[in-house]
């Protein structure tokens, strides 16, 4: 078995354990959210922090920031494009963008990308957080907004929301040193890389726990309609990344499992604030995307080792 399935079997495991917890009332969802603190101002930082610590800066993969606001821009477009219905609209343009990177792709490849390929990770994902954590939800109320007249939108509210983002700070941190040529003693990370080991422990127990099955046929409509949107698009992205962007193949491998990742897990949160009624097709698409892109990824992986 090669790495790329064993690490599939055991993300899997972690989250059929933590999805049989639940089960048994160990753990449930506000469990889950509270864990969620952890990892986005613990262990996803120190994960970041450890994994990017003397990386040489590479002047190349500055092309990696203009895939990810190519990427996210598309996704957005093409969100707005396929439904003439402002909730459905609104909906998928929520709920289809931005790249599950810190709490998916960084737990799921942390031990087996190469220093370059964690560099470009950490250069998308600077841009990538832009539109997480309040670009998309901004753009999306700005081009709905006569259909949502309450929610206020401007450059103030996207910068409230990225000022939450701590993974975002320590990204440009890890970027800024990288260019400096500097590097944190191995030492002194010690005590980072013990809580930073914890990582892909806790973000799967997140997505295990969170995983629901309740849905009815309507809202699976809803959400197929978006699950389709999403994939097709990203499919078509990471085919032409592969042929067309002139990179070495590990920054293109990494860029197109970026893009074969979920979306951002505080997607439902967004919907919750815009469109609270469909709160619920949120997560269930969520949950949907995290299982297909561990199977995407997997294969991707897979295929990709017998290419390079």
């Amino acid at each position: 078995m090669n790495d790329a399935l064993l690490n599939a079997f055991s993300v899997l495991l972690i989250i059929i354990v933590a999805y049989f917890f639940k089960r048994i009332r160990l753990l449930n969802v506000e469990t889950a959210k509270r864990i969620a603190y952890v990892v986005m101002y613990l262990t996803l930082p120190c994960a970041i922090l450890t994994s990017a610590n003397g990386i040489s800066f590479d002047v190349s993969l500055l092309g990696v920031i203009a895939l990810s606001a190519l990427a996210n821009c598309i996704l957005l477009v093409v969100a707005f494009l396929t439904s003439s219905h402002p909730k459905q609209r609104m909906f998928n343009m929520l709920n289809t963008t931005c790249f599950n990177i810190g709490n998916f792709v960084i737990p799921f490849m942390q031990h087996t990308m190469s220093p370059k390929a964690f560099l470009a990770l950490c250069m998308f994902d600077v841009v990538n957080a832009l539109f997480c954590f309040g670009g998309s939800y901004s753009i999306a109320l700005f081009f709905n907004r006569k259909y949502f007249p309450n929610e206020p939108v401007g450059f103030k509210t996207i910068l409230k929301e990225m000022s939450k983002s701590l993974p975002f700070y320590v990204y440009a941190f890890v970027i800024v040193l990288s260019a400096l040529g500097l590097t944190i003693p191995e030492q002194a990370l010690v005590p980072f890389k013990t809580i930073g080991s914890a990582n892909t422990l806790l973000c799967f127990m997140i997505i295990g726990v969170a995983l629901s099955f309740n849905i009815t046929w309507e809202q699976c409509k809803l959400v197929m309609k978006a699950w389709l949107v999403r994939y097709i698009t990203c499919a078509v992205m990471a085919v032409a990344v592969w042929f067309f962007v002139p990179l070495p193949a590990e920054v293109r491998i990494i860029v197109m499992i970026i893009l074969m990742a979920p979306m951002t897990s505080i997607a439902p949160i967004m919907t919750m604030r815009a469109i609270p009624e469909q709160a619920e097709e949120s997560a269930d698409l969520n949950t949907i995307a995290i299982i297909s892109s561990l199977a995407f990824i997997t294969i991707m992986n897979s295929i990709t080792s017998l290419l390079v």
